[in-house]
């Protein structure tokens, strides 16, 4: 018997066009599959940077952890912040200001969604109230100009007026423009131990600034909004009537805003006591090893 020869299969035109149709099919499919595992991948890795972001802030320091620290002790805390002016000289002068806005997962759970003013604790390092509001400024916001321009020999001290009982708003002894920092008063601020969830109250006293900006002086997360955090929150951009008719506080910055503007705030924190002190009350300015 002769070998079997092995049948020869043709492929019409027709099915050529069919055979090279499903391999170009299966190429777009493989395209679209590999595009959307990559934009996954993108996607996660945004979300992990994101969360670190709102955790450590633009410095990288752990503020929550901090945080816990200062509430375990029984010691008065310190910190310096500061009212950010900005005001926009092409828009009829308009006037906002620049705030915090706590994030949904803040620990102390009554100040979610609450406005804080920007600046923070003072560490080891902090000889004064301004050390602490330059380095606080930095972490929060990042390396912008103004905030190294800022010195005790260029901070305007205003404090007379809230020693005389009068807002801040409407009366400085300087020109408020782009540039200008004042020192506006010292007072100290009273959390129950219900609040901030604690055997004990917590206290610190807190040095008032007030920073005059121009709206290009902004940093780019608030001129270019994406999502960007600062430490345990976001920034944003308000007006006065939404500052006092519709913003609720933490750390009892509605009575700071209350002094500042000279009308009461709408919302306040249940908890929280403030009272205004003379001009050298806090002592030593650099707080003790925690």
């Amino acid at each position: 018997m002769g070998s079997k020869r092995k049948p020869c299969i043709l492929l019409s035109p027709t099915r050529l066009q069919v055979l090279f149709a499903n391999k170009k099919l299966t190429f777009l499919l493989s395209i679209v599959l590999l595009t959307l595992l990559y934009e996954a991948s993108i996607h996660t890795t945004l979300l992990s940077s994101s969360s670190n972001k709102k955790r450590k802030g633009v410095g990288g320091r752990d503020a929550t952890s901090e945080l816990s620290s200062l509430l375990r002790s029984k010691r008065d805390g310190r910190a310096a912040v500061a009212i950010i002016r900005v005001v926009d000289e092409d828009v009829k002068k308009e006037v906002k200001y620049l705030v915090q806005i706590k994030s949904h997962d803040y620990p102390i759970s009554p100040f979610r969604g609450a406005i804080c003013l920007l600046g923070g604790n003072a560490n080891t390092d902090d000889i004064s109230p301004v050390d602490t509001l330059v380095r606080e400024l930095h972490e929060e916001l990042g390396a912008l100009s103004w905030v190294n321009d800022i010195t005790a020999e260029k901070v305007v001290d205003d404090s007379d007026f809230q020693r005389l009982g009068k807002p801040h708003y409407n009366n400085t002894s300087v020109e408020l423009k782009p540039g200008t920092v004042r020192y506006v008063g010292l007072s100290r601020h009273t959390q129950s131990a219900a609040l901030v969830q604690k055997s004990h109250p917590y206290a610190f006293l807190c040095a008032l600034y007030e920073i005059t900006l121009r709206p290009s002086q902004l940093p780019p997360t608030v001129l270019y909004p994406r999502g960007a955090t600062v430490q345990e929150g976001r920034l944003a951009l308000l007006n006065k009537y939404q500052l006092m008719k519709h913003a609720k506080y933490s750390w009892g910055y509605e009575f700071t805003m209350s002094t500042y503007f000279g009308m009461n705030a709408t919302n306040v924190c249940e908890g929280v006591s403030v009272e205004e002190l003379a001009e050298g009350s806090f002592g030593e300015w650099r707080p003790e090893k925690i």
